[in-house]
């Protein structure tokens, strides 16, 4: 420990630099780097009982490659392709539903070329590449999008998220298929929701990508919290690093209307002018993308937190609303 508090303070690396880039690449390196070794047989084992010692060195070696190798690395991303939704959560932590009134986004697949080759132009490598919606599975060019996102050396792995009420199409087999040691499919678990029984896909989408050799992962029904939205005026920068720290959408940065924010709820609020936000990164107009990702991670937390009602009201997951 001493010897970490030595390093961070050699660097002048601030907690929040330290957390949201250094500790959180070590995470996300730790956890795909299992997974390819689980999944694919590539790499080498990482002993989980080992774990603490694992990340501390790759949090060492991630401090080096940044400050002495000019190497920088993006933990997690997600690419929000549509706003478009088979699904209208009630409680839906993207504000997804919200669209139907406000006119959908769609990315379409020169944007995302344009986009990812932007962001790989100034970067090392993303540990973790995620492709989502709204529903991707709706998005007509899903197959070349994810193509191209697997064809990138710099991407180390990918995840395509899927609320599971749809099929794939043979075009996204495909590639999935072509990609197998690269890709996996996440099917978010809504089945605590018996309103949902009849629309989800698990047993239909399992067996399909089994057949296929895709991995898959599927865990049990998560718990949601009520979706609270925005308070209309700033919380007490206190209360606002406590939520920051407690909320795990906060390691979720995301890409919709080729513009980066802190999250999902975050990225919705600003397309449908909830709030009025200027620390997102405009990937259409930035000048030096690179050191406005270096000043994104510092950030303690983003003006949308200062605004986000954080809660722990639990709620059965997936309840449908009837949106005009």
């Amino acid at each position: 420990m001493q010897k970490l508090n030595n390093i961070k303070e050699k660097y002048h690396i601030s907690e929040s630099f330290y957390r949201r880039y250094f500790e959180q690449n070590a995470l996300n390196r730790f956890g795909m780097e299992s997974l390819k070794f689980i999944w694919f047989k590539e790499g080498k084992f990482l002993n989980p009982m080992k774990k603490e010692i694992i990340l501390q060195d790759y949090i060492n070696e991630e401090i080096e490659n940044f400050f002495e190798k000019n190497i920088l690395n993006i933990p997690q991303i997600e690419f929000a392709i549509t706003t478009k939704c088979s699904l209208r959560c009630k409680d839906c932590n993207a504000l997804i539903p919200q669209f139907n009134q406000h006119g959908h986004i769609e990315m379409d697949f020169e944007n995302f070329k344009q986009n990812l080759d932007k962001l790989l132009s100034v970067i090392n490598q993303i540990r973790h590449f995620c492709i989502l919606g709204g529903e991707p599975l709706l998005h007509p060019q899903l197959a070349e999008m994810l193509e191209y996102a697997l064809s990138q050396d710099k991407i180390y792995i990918v995840r395509l998220i899927t609320n599971g009420t749809l099929l794939p199409n043979e075009n996204v087999l495909n590639i999935l298929k072509k990609y197998s040691k690269k890709v996996y499919f996440y099917i978010s678990n809504y089945s605590a929701n018996e309103e949902l029984t009849k629309r989800l896909k698990h047993d239909e989408l399992k067996e399909l990508l089994t057949q296929n050799n895709i991995k898959f992962q599927i865990v049990g029904s998560p718990e949601w919290n009520i979706e609270a939205g925005f308070a209309t005026t700033k919380f007490a920068k206190e209360q606002v690093l406590q939520n920051f720290k407690s909320c795990n959408r906060t390691q979720c940065v995301q890409l919709l209307n080729s513009k980066i924010d802190i999250c999902s709820k975050a990225s919705t609020a600003r397309e449908i002018h909830l709030l009025n936000i200027s620390d997102y990164i405009n990937l259409k107009t930035t000048k030096d993308l690179r050191s406005n990702l270096i000043e994104f991670y510092k950030r303690p937390y983003q003006e949308a937190c200062e605004y986000c009602i954080f809660s722990t009201e639990s709620v059965k997951p997936a309840l449908q609303e009837n949106y005009v």
